[in-house]
């Protein structure tokens, strides 16, 4: 029986496991890239000095700059505060200046509507009908402001705090709220600092300060009322403004004093005027 010769080429040799994982066995077997290596190979060795001075250099030349950044900010703050200052006083007269001429022509204003009320009295008074109709205008013109009053009332004066923190301070609610409990008190007419409380009348806050009729106030507040002072005290307690302006009194320091005043005048609303009117009854 004859036999067949094995292949020349040996018996097959066995096929490696991972074969097929050849790119993930390179990468296992070289994980660093060869450029790497080389550039290292290639770089000179420092021992690091040369680096850090560089680090250094660069750290005392950013210095360097912010410091004469500052300095020439700093300059320029130093020339321009005077003339900031300088301007903010030009500012602060020419308000005040303002202020005066308003004021001045306000008060202007009352003295000819005084007049203007003296001749038309004059005028009414001649005749039965003419003495009526001027009854009414005195009652009406004191219900809405355009003529002062003058009578027994209330006389309340009302500050911040001594150390008047944000809280102790007072706000234009704080001022509307002893407003508002006086009129519920049974108040006929009233004042802030002088000027008239109408139905038009706004108080209102701009920034720190509490304006009355668009005119800036400055604190104490000297607030009149007339009315019935056998009742208002009592009433303006009792009120919901009363307890309001009380516990700021309680829990804030804000300081307030009440007395009951025999006689008080309150000043015509020097802004108001007459819008229109109606003719009533027979022609």
């Amino acid at each position: 029986m004859s036999q067949t010769a094995p292949p020349k080429d040996g018996p097959p040799k066995p096929r490696r496991v991972d074969a097929s994982m050849s790119l993930l066995n390179n990468l296992m077997a070289h994980p660093l890239d060869e450029g790497y290596a080389v550039a290292a190979r290639t770089r000179p060795k420092q021992d690091g000095r040369p680096a850090k001075t560089r680090h250094r250099v660069m750290l005392v030349v950013a210095l360097l700059v912010l410091g004469f950044l500052l300095a020439v900010a700093a300059s320029q703050n130093y020339r321009s505060a005077p003339e900031a200052e300088k301007q903010r006083k030009e500012l602060i007269t020419r308000i005040n200046q303002a202020d005066t001429q308003l004021n001045g022509l306000r008060t202007r204003q009352s003295q000819l509507a005084d007049e203007v009320r003296r001749l038309q009295a004059s005028g009414l008074s001649n005749t039965s009908s003419g003495a009526v109709l001027q009854q009414q205008l005195d009652a009406l013109e004191l219900q809405t402001g355009a003529i002062s009053a003058t009578g027994p009332g209330i006389k309340a004066v009302i500050d911040d705090a001594k150390d008047a923190d944000k809280e102790g301070r007072l706000l234009d609610v704080d001022l509307q709220q002893l407003v508002n409990g006086l009129w519920t008190s049974g108040a006929e007419a009233i004042s802030v600092n002088g000027h008239r409380l109408t139905s038009m009348t706004a108080i209102r806050g701009a920034g720190s300060a509490i304006t009355v009729d668009y005119s800036s106030l400055t604190p104490p507040y000297t607030v009149l009322a007339i009315g019935d002072t056998t009742t208002m005290p009592a009433r303006f307690s009792q009120s919901s403004g009363g307890q309001w302006v009380q516990y700021l009194v309680s829990n804030f320091d804000v300081r307030m004093t009440i007395t009951t005043e025999d006689s008080l005048l309150v000043p015509a609303d020097a802004t108001i005027a007459l819008r229109y009117a109606k003719v009533s009854g027979p022609r």
